[in-house]
């Protein structure tokens, strides 16, 4: 499927795939050709229990950092985990504006739970759909598929709809596209996909949203489909201890969350507390990395099962009374 996906955006339409783990485990190859050939796509990457078969009809958070790290070679990629479908609806547009307009792969990562349930949500608000045409349709001779540029973004147009040849390829190429195995050429376009692009990626992450008093005591920490029940916990916590909580929806490049709301809830709490659906607390992991925060506590789940509210709040109370 993503090889077909491929296909379709090098012939000139916006192009997205989705599996659950194990049929996105078949695609990292073609992954790294994207990023390879510059060409834009979107993923879904549905999270289900693994690994291998696991649990297919079950829901979990275990993919995190397959999705964030995997495919070989190194190069720029965008990941968002929306928290309810209205989320997942701006954030799938937003994948595929930057998809286009970085020419990089992004993720819309979800899971069982989020995508088998009903929800009723608000009317779409049709004004913050955006949609820009990043394609070129007039060049001459002269086209330069891979052409080196300030910011590493090339002019991106459709065969057989300018005068020159678009030309790229899997093994690594000139700025025409045509395979080379010069060292420094192979600098350049190293250069070119990965720091010439990342920062003007990252100016596009947005930060957390935090929900919660401005100086709680305690913070609770989550991504993706555990949006609900978490606004659900923290409002009923609330009635006994100022509780904050920070949720992730735009995952990688790692937001910066310094001089936030969210930071300083966390610098504020006195507990900061993570909640996942895996058994490794994989973003616990990757916030402690890439801000160097370390939460307190982890409350895990891996059974298959997403979190209900009355069972969350009863290990938070667990936690809290413990000294």
């Amino acid at each position: 499927a993503i090889n077909m996906v491929l296909g379709a955006s090098f012939g000139g339409v916006r192009a997205m795939t989705g599996s659950s783990g194990g049929g996105f485990a078949l695609m990292v190859e073609g992954l790294s050709l994207a990023a390879m050939t510059e060409t834009p796509i979107v993923i879904a990457e549905v999270q289900r229990p693994g690994p291998a078969t696991g649990l297919p009809t079950r829901t979990e958070q275990g993919d995190l950092l397959f999705v964030l790290f995997t495919g070989h070679g190194e190069f720029p990629r965008v990941c968002f985990a929306p928290g309810d479908p209205e989320q997942a609806i701006y954030l799938t547009n937003k994948a595929f504006d930057m998809a286009e307009r970085f020419q990089i792969p992004c993720f819309i990562i979800s899971d069982q739970y989020l995508a088998d349930s009903t929800w009723s949500i608000k009317e779409i608000e049709w004004d913050r759909i955006v949609y820009k045409d990043y394609r070129i349709k007039n060049a001459d001779s002269n086209y330069l598929r891979h052409k080196i540029t300030p910011d590493g973004v090339s002019p991106l147009a459709i065969p057989g709809f300018i005068e020159g040849t678009v030309v790229t390829d899997s093994d690594e190429h000139d700025e025409e596209g045509h395979i080379i195995e010069s060292a420094s050429i192979r600098k350049q376009m190293v250069e070119k996909r990965l720091y010439k692009k990342l920062p003007h990626i990252r100016k596009e992450i947005s930060p957390p949203a935090y929900y919660g008093p401005k100086v709680p005591k305690v913070v609770l920490v989550g991504w993706g489909s555990t949006l609900g029940v978490l606004l659900d916990v923290t409002e009923d916590l609330n009635k006994d201890i100022p509780t904050g909580l920070i949720h992730f929806t735009e995952l990688w490049p790692f937001p910066e969350i310094r001089g936030t709301k969210a930071w300083e809830a966390i610098e504020r709490a006195e507990l900061k507390v993570g909640v996942e659906n895996n058994a490794s607390g994989q973003f616990a992991w990757l916030m402690k990395a890439e801000t160097g925060i370390a939460l307190d506590k982890l409350i895990l789940r891996y059974d298959g099962r997403p979190f209900y509210s009355d069972q969350l709040r009863e290990e938070l109370n667990g936690t809290l009374s413990r000294p």
